[in-house]
């Protein structure tokens, strides 16, 4: 019985969730990059990098070296964001990614981590001027107390907001 119950909660919520996700996003859905595609090299899907730039963040906020973190996990994440913007250009997710990935080589503090944000805000303001993301990643280069102020507000964008993002709004309820 609680497992019926804890069953329609979720469907519940998952149906609550489809109006704002298709209102977030004015793309269709194939212009998204699906989870089950692997990018670049190290063949990481969407979540992939989603997940290694969050875990990446994560342990350098707990204290692990950030240059262990740049020159290991997040080395891959540039090679596999380029060949998924080189196949899904217009997918809205690439510029959160980046300016997520800019904030956590801000948050290593290091000269090298100093260099990919820069290189990284470059790229998101390049290819994609008019974004949110965008003027966030301007903002945070710019922002003196930069690193943690920022990190806090780029947290958006979990696996169960893209999943929700990829299923189709359900169709308008029948005039009475």
């Amino acid at each position: 019985m609680v497992s019926l119950r804890f069953a329609v909660l979720l469907t519940a919520l998952g149906c609550a969730a489809l109006p704002l996700a298709a209102a977030a996003q004015d793309v269709p859905v194939s212009a998204m990059a699906p989870a089950d595609e692997y990018f670049g090299h190290a063949r990481l899907s969407v979540l992939g990098i989603a997940n290694t730039i969050r875990d990446a963040g994560a342990r350098i906020r707990e204290g692990a070296d950030p240059s262990s973190m740049t020159s290991g996990p997040l080395s891959f994440i540039p090679e596999a964001i380029h060949d998924w913007q080189r196949q899904y250009p217009d997918d809205p997710w690439i510029a959160r990614d980046l300016y997520g990935l800019e904030v956590v080589y801000l948050r290593a503090r290091t000269p090298e981590g100093d260099a990919h944000a820069r290189e990284t805000a470059d790229w998101l303001v390049r290819d994609y001027p008019d974004s949110a993301s965008a003027e966030q990643a301007r903002l945070a280069l710019r922002s003196g107390a930069r690193r943690e102020a920022v990190a806090r507000t780029a947290a958006g964008g979990d696996a169960w907001e893209r999943w929700n993002a990829l299923r189709a709004p359900l169709p308008p309820a029948p005039e009475r």
